[in-house]
């Protein structure tokens, strides 16, 4: 078990215990009205956030929402002291009876992040505090709570002089900006909700809905405070009461909705993704069909106007030979080492075309040996790095090398560079194919058919093609293709 969860359990079983003393406190108060309805409804309440907030906490360790819903629930139990016959657990009560309310506004202001995200977000939840508990204080000075026209409670501890005029004025200090408060963080969470689409105001609707609900409810029980009229402070405070135990429940579903907007959106963000990966690889396969199709006539070409020629022409000569072969010797004698020099040449050719098409060197022996052969042809000093001495699978190998060759072939026409560097690597099961110069760099692969013709053929092979190429810095090549 985690020490996270060992903790959360402890935490349960002090709330637990918390709400038990709170319910024998209140059965046994000897100034509260409604014993049973209070009871159930105080631990409602109190329970309700507390199994709620550990809920989220467990769920979503990382988001402060749970432990905030914990701390209303741990304040509540705190405020409902005040039911207490001690004249010194009540007066306690009697300090930290609005704690809730701050420690809730708190919460509204936080959610579903569990931070408060802006400056104005933070005066609003500090003048909370400020106002629930240091700006009550002046007012319990004056307030003796023995009266029957008040609660008829225990002994206020903390009252230096009996003055209801008084008390009534500094009560008044300490309700209106209260109420300014309900309002403005209500304004804040419906403008929140009004500012959210789709997934996001699904997520959010239960929990701005149940906070406002409850943040209009508790404004008109506290500025009806002062009631007196039989019975309907009593009404107003259970329908308060009833409507604050709603609200952890609209913040679980809300969580619970975030986190499968959180879901879907992925799958958007996933599927966006796929379509265009679809949308490339649809470009690279018609690249890559154009790119053959250019090979196919340059290759076509290549043959026509150089080997093919030579093959007519050497025919030719042999036929000139053979015909002179009697009566001219000498003539056909030349005719004869002409075309052996016109046969090697087109011998020669047909290797260049062919080592265009897959160097024999690379089948023979290897990628090390082709990549120097390339090296040794370059124009600038090139140096290649010991490659692994493990063959390589052949698509991989033949990736590789045509990687090298272009890029040195870039090198040598727009580079303007002195030296390069290559290196081939393998590790955790890729190959990466690295090619560095120190020329003038500003290499844009998207500005020819070399580059984006080897990111095609690295792409078949499910690689990536990356070339780094600021001006004045050189270029780096870099291929990552899979190889298990």
């Amino acid at each position: 078990m985690s020490s996270l969860r060992r903790a959360l359990i402890g935490i349960g079983i002090a709330g637990f215990a918390a709400g038990v003393g709170i319910a024998l406190l209140a059965a046994n108060s000897n100034h509260l009205d409604s014993r049973g309805a209070a009871v159930a409804l105080g631990l409602l309440l109190g329970w309700s956030f507390i199994g709620t907030g550990l809920y989220a906490w467990d769920r979503r360790p990382g988001n402060g929402t749970g432990a905030i819903m914990v701390g209303v629930g741990f304040a509540w139990f705190l405020g409902t002291l005040v039911t207490a016959n001690s004249a010194l657990v009540f007066t306690l009560g009697l300090t930290v009876n609005n704690l809730f309310f701050a420690v809730l506004l708190h919460l509204l202001l936080a959610f579903p992040s569990g931070r408060l995200e802006t400056r104005n977000h933070k005066l609003l939840a500090g003048a909370s505090y400020f106002v629930a508990v240091p700006l009550g204080l002046p007012f319990l000075l004056f307030a003796d709570m023995t009266d029957d026209e008040l609660c008829g409670c225990p002994d206020n501890l903390l009252m230096v002089q009996d003055s209801v005029t008084t008390a009534q004025i500094l009560g008044a200090v300490q309700i209106i900006p209260a109420i300014a408060l309900f309002a403005a963080v209500g304004r804040v969470a419906f403008r929140r909700w009004r500012a959210a689409e789709g997934i996001e105001r699904t997520a959010l609707s239960p929990m701005i809905w149940a906070g406002l609900v409850m943040l209009a409810v508790a404004g008109v029980q506290i500025a009806a405070g002062a009631v007196s009229q039989e019975g309907k402070g009593q009404i107003l405070f259970f329908a308060c009461v009833a409507a604050m135990a709603a609200v952890p429940y609209g913040f679980l579903v809300g969580l619970l909705r975030s986190r499968t907007a959180g879901l879907e959106l992925e799958n958007v963000r996933l599927d966006a993704e796929l379509q265009d990966r679809i949308e490339e690889l649809r470009a690279s396969r018609a690249r890559i069909v154009q790119a053959s199709d250019t090979a196919r006539r340059r290759l076509e070409r290549d043959l026509h106007d150089g080997a093919q020629q030579r093959l007519v022409a050497l025919a030719l000569d042999l036929k000139l030979a053979r015909a002179k072969l009697d009566k001219d010797p000498a003539a056909a004698a030349e005719l004869l080492d002409a075309s052996i020099e016109e046969l090697a040449e087109a011998t020669r050719e047909l290797r260049e075309l062919a080592r265009g098409i897959h160097p024999a060197l690379l089948t023979d022996r290897g990628l090390g040996p082709a990549l120097e052969a390339i090296a040794s042809r370059a124009p600038v000093p090139v140096e290649v790095a010991p490659v692994p001495e493990m063959r390589l699978p052949g698509p991989v190998e033949s990736a590789a090398y045509f990687v090298v060759a272009e890029a040195l072939t870039n090198v040598s026409k727009y580079a303007n560079a002195t030296h390069a560097e290559v290196t081939v690597t393998r590790s955790n099961g890729r190959v990466v194919v690295e090619v560095r110069d120190n020329g003038v760099g500003g290499a844009n692969p998207a500005a020819g058919s070399g580059l984006s013709g080897l990111a095609d053929r690295v792409a078949a092979l499910d690689g990536l093609l990356d070339v780094q190429s600021p001006q004045g810095g050189g270029t780096i090549v870099r291929a990552e293709v899979p190889c298990e």
